[in-house]
């Protein structure tokens, strides 16, 4: 990264704490974002390619800190995407069910659709979609359990 490119990417960076904040734009998901001749970047990603060298191929860079806004490269490791999906399972991060940035439904609301299927209700994964403002294969998903695996 060249000496101005650097410090416009330090220029969006809050270095008080431990963890060295983001300031900048950040996704939908939560992670930052830095902009490289019209290319949008995760800002960690840049902090270690820039304090640690090349990525290794098949793999993630890891936040240890657990904060998505964090580009203290102390705090960034390279990791396999199992791992990665490990330490978010371990940590209490995955974005399973109403953690999920898309999610629509509610744990509550998935038990009640299983209910309703299970005592034949309504057989109709139509007119369940429908009472829940969802599409009719997201019911028959969450009734199969190839969606909301974790709520039993």
């Amino acid at each position: 990264m060249d000496a101005t490119t650097l410090a416009r990417f330090m220029a969006k960076v809050d270095r008080t704490g431990d963890c060295w904040l983001w300031t900048g734009r950040k996704q939908y998901q939560g992670y930052a974002v830095f902009v490289i001749k019209s290319n949008p970047k995760l800002a960690h990603r840049i902090s270690y390619l820039h304090h640690h060298g090349e990525i290794p191929v098949d793999c993630v860079v890891r936040h240890k800190c657990l904060n998505k806004h964090c580009v203290n490269p102390n705090h960034l490791e390279a990791g396999t995407l199992a791992e990665n999906q490990a330490d978010r399972v371990r940590d209490g991060t995955d974005a399973r069910g109403e953690k999920h940035w898309s999610a629509s439904l509610t744990a509550e609301q998935v038990i009640q659709i299983r209910v309703l299927a299970e005592i034949g209700a309504d057989r109709r994964h139509t007119t369940l979609g429908n009472m829940f403002a969802v599409d009719r294969r997201t019911i028959t998903q969450i009734i199969n359990r190839t969606r909301w695996k974790h709520i039993h």
